[in-house]
């Protein structure tokens, strides 16, 4: 019997077990409960809040839809959206595809565009139903935005017409031909392919005397600028032969070196001029000099011939004061007071003619770099500790590439070296490097007897040659050479003998000192023409 009895515990067992199995297949699994469930809800609509009109919306506004409940579901149902983001009753917004269920809200967000009258549309998708959001921007009542590249806000000019360039923006709408003029006269437009922004030029009639310069502009829903017109300044004369600009208050006698100065958001420029023994600060919006230091104003630690200046910051201003019995290099804080950082007679800081001068920061602190005849010499601004990094004479690193007498130093961050101006030297620049000071000729394609110069934009240096009377631009990449004021382009307000040179604030323009001239004329770099920012006579 116990042989009969064993296959049949069996086979009863593995009918309980298929049971089992069976039983939980019909009752349990999650895809057969799910595929039963409901997930397209009713349909449903978005709306905009009370309050706002979707036809008439505010420019670049987030614009969200009044909450919306979901129903007709009984299950989790997908969401998505395009064009927009959505939230979940009190949830964050999101683009991101989700669920929601039976009961919840939902609200869309969408970006007004920033023109008039266009749209936006956000479409929400939740089981496959499908409901829009649009809103639309309202009519364009804003003006153009224009500005005024060149010339300065105040300048004078020994001719009988002005050149003026600048741009020209439409944030909610277009421009169109003539959108720009200048003392009624329709400037030349270069638009870009929205047809929203571009640059204008125009030459203008001047009368003797005092002119007002007003530009006007007016886009194509034909809003124009009616108030408060961005103008410049000018002033023409028969010869400027007796007339300082724009008057005669403080002198220039002659001046030599520049760099701009900024306080509070005003710009200035602080020229050297030796013979007044002064640093002179010369308003960028009017041209009105007046003294930043001299030796009325301080008696102690006086000015001698002031040569050389470097501004870093407000108070970060280095001069050097040629000074043939004892040269010095002097700090000037932001109100121009006078202390001595170095001088000739020091035993262990001798200088000669540090013609050079640049102030850089590290993470190890900030030092003073001089361009001392063939060395350029490392201060730190604290200890004063002092390190030659570069010396053609002694070998340092090694004689290749000898700078015999520096004229000049400025520093090229795209390039991360010195640019260093060689009175001596073939084709006059070469760049040194802060850490290993070695040297390098900067190629270029032409021979140019360079005295200064500055960086433009990374890649450019300005360069000026004194005796030839001109101011060109370099490549700092490939070494093209162009001109960009000489006597052939622009007949008015001829250099005479250039010497500082810096960038406009807004990079539109150079300023140019002239020693000869007492004066500093700013020079378009785009199409070469000469005003005067201030003048002594």
């Amino acid at each position: 019997m116990g042989t009969v009895q064993r296959p049949n515990r069996l086979f009863l067992l593995v009918i309980f077990y298929l049971s089992a199995a069976l039983a939980a297949c019909s009752s349990g699994g999650g895809s057969s409960s799910h595929s039963n469930r409901d997930i397209t809800p009713d349909s449903f609509t978005l709306t905009a809040p009370n309050g706002v009109d979707p036809t008439k919306v505010d420019f670049g506004d987030e614009i969200v839809s009044a909450p919306v409940t979901i129903t007709g579901i009984d299950g989790p149902a997908p969401v998505s959206i395009t064009g927009g983001e959505f939230k979940i009753d009190n949830g964050a917004f999101t683009s991101t595809p989700t669920t929601i269920r039976n009961g919840q809200s939902i609200q869309v967000k969408v970006q007004s565009p920033i023109k008039a009258e266009q749209t936006a549309t956000a479409i929400l998708t939740i089981g496959g139903i499908e409901a829009s959001f649009t809103v639309t921007t309202g009519p364009d009542t804003t003006p153009p935005e224009v500005s005024i590249l060149f010339p300065p806000l105040a300048s004078m000019t020994e001719g009988q017409t002005l050149f003026v360039r600048g741009t020209v923006k439409d944030v909610h709408g277009k421009l169109e031909d003539g959108a720009v003029t200048v003392n009624g006269v329709e400037a030349e437009l270069e638009l870009n392919e929205a047809k929203d922004e571009g640059t204008w030029s125009v030459t203008v009639d001047l009368q003797p005397g005092e002119n007002v310069v007003e530009v006007t502009a007016i886009d194509v829903a034909k809003n124009a600028i009616e108030e408060d017109k961005p103008s410049v300044r000018s002033r023409r004369v028969e010869s400027i032969v007796g007339e300082s600009f724009p008057d005669d208050v403080v002198p220039f006698s002659e001046p030599i070196s520049i760099g701009l100065h900024t306080v509070g958001g005003k710009t200035s420029a602080l020229v050297t001029d030796p013979s007044e023994q002064a640093v002179i600060a010369v308003d960028l919006l009017t041209g009105e000099r007046t003294s930043f230091s001299d030796n009325d104003k301080q008696v102690d630690n006086p000015l001698e011939y002031p040569w050389s200046i470097h501004v870093a910051g407000g108070d970060q201003i280095y001069v050097f004061d040629w000074d043939f019995q004892n040269p010095r290099i002097y700090t000037l804080d932001g109100a121009g007071k006078r202390e001595i950082f170095l001088r000739k007679n020091d035993p262990e800081n001798s200088i000669v003619q540090p013609f050079g001068l640049y102030l850089r920061a590290s993470s190890n602190g900030a030092s003073l770099y001089l361009a001392d005849r063939s060395k350029i010499i490392r201060y730190d601004v604290k200890t004063k500790d002092r390190e030659i990094i570069s010396d053609s004479v002694n070998g340092v690193p090694d004689l290749n590439n000898p700078i015999k007498d520096a004229v000049d130093m400025t520093f090229s961050e795209s390039k991360g070296q010195f640019i260093v101006i060689d009175a001596l030297g073939d084709n006059s620049i070469y760049y040194v490097n802060p850490q290993t000071g070695s040297r390098n000729k900067i190629e270029i394609n032409e021979t140019l007897a360079i005295t200064g110069g500055s960086v433009l934009a990374g890649k450019f240096f300005v360069a000026v040659e004194t005796t030839q009377k001109r101011i060109s631009i370099i490549d700092l990449d490939s070494g093209s050479v162009t001109p960009v004021a000489t006597s052939e382009m622009d007949s008015v307000n001829l250099l005479r003998e250039p010497r500082g040179v810096v960038v406009s604030p807004n990079g539109g323009y150079l300023l140019v000192v002239d020693r000869s001239l007492r004066a500093i004329v700013a020079i378009d770099l785009d199409h070469h023409h000469q005003v005067v920012l201030s003048k002594f006579e």
